[in-house]
């Protein structure tokens, strides 16, 4: 059973593994929006595969979005075949549901809450705010800062070393 989230596919492609050595141990650091952003990369090889780890930094050294390890298994020579294996970071992304599936069920279903010290039923705006600070918000930046870059990070890659999917392996 594959873990939510988790991208484990097969792809080929025309470089060799020479070349990919070389792709991986060539990543350097990126400016992207005229330097607002900046992706350093970190890969290790071996004769086995690889693995890579990218790291995005604002301006200010706040990490805009943190991408998944991506892991690289050689499967075969000719040609190349690649088992990419992209795992997200699941503590964070459990700690934000938690937000979410707290906050929005309690916004809707909750009778009589303490606001402003009198304990009463809330208006639907107060409903909307709560369930809006508490729970989507954290469920954006959780989308937006660890969900949406597993496959950011896997076009990534298939771009990098220009890889075709292998159709009938893998999810």
């Amino acid at each position: 059973m594959q873990s939510p989230f988790t991208i484990d596919k097969y792809y080929s492609t025309d470089l060799s593994k020479s070349q990919v050595f070389e792709e991986m141990n060539n990543l350097d650091t990126e400016q992207q929006f005229g330097g607002l952003r900046t992706d350093k990369f970190i890969a290790q090889t071996s004769e086995s595969g690889f693995i890579v780890i990218r790291n995005t930094y604002g301006l200010d050294g706040f990490t805009l979005e943190q991408y998944p390890t991506l892991e690289g298994y050689y499967i075969s020579e000719k040609p190349l075949t690649i088992n990419i294996v992209v795992k997200p970071r699941y503590f964070t992304i459990l700690f934000f549901s938690i937000f979410v599936f707290t906050f929005i069920p309690a916004s809707i279903f909750i009778d009589k809450m303490t606001i402003n010290g009198i304990f009463r039923s809330p208006t639907i705006p107060e409903r909307f705010l709560f369930a809006g600070v508490g729970g989507v918000i954290p469920g954006l930046w959780c989308y937006f800062g660890y969900i949406r870059p597993i496959k950011k990070a896997e076009n990534w890659i298939v771009e990098k070393l220009r890889l075709s999917v292998i159709p009938g392996y893998g999810s």
